[in-house]
């Protein structure tokens, strides 16, 4: 590191190099310590958001938590829906090709089961 760190941000840093060396979580070394985690992982964040720390000249992609809903109007919900039902449908379609349609909103669990790829996912 090429620039002159606070005293905050230099203990931060010895504390994430110690964790990696010992092989341990940041939280559970700073705490070994007697640090507050907090305060150390607000120095690091800054540090990596300026690129002063080694290895972190690139951001991290995380794995989103989320999914993409497209609201589409595409068939009235007459021609969709099971006979003598009428109401709001759920259609749910898969990247590799499949849909599922509900006549009504399904259980966030069994959706969560299904996306998860799950068998034995029952309505």
């Amino acid at each position: 590191m090429t620039e002159t760190l606070t005293e905050k941000q230099r203990v931060a840093v010895e504390t994430l190099e110690g964790a990696r060396r010992a092989g341990v979580p940041l939280s559970d070394y700073a705490k070994a310590k007697g640090l507050a985690t907090r305060p150390v992982y607000d120095a690091i964040a800054a540090l990596r958001r300026r690129g002063a720390l080694p290895g972190t000249d690139r951001p991290r992609k995380r794995k989103s938590k989320f999914v993409a809903v497209r609201v589409t109007s595409s068939a009235p919900v007459s021609e969709v829906a099971p006979a003598g039902r009428s109401g709001l449908v759920c259609r749910l379609v898969c990247a590799q090709g499949w849909a599922i349609e509900c006549g009504e909103w399904p259980a966030p669990s069994w959706v969560s089961a299904v996306l998860a790829g799950r068998g034995d996912a029952a309505p």
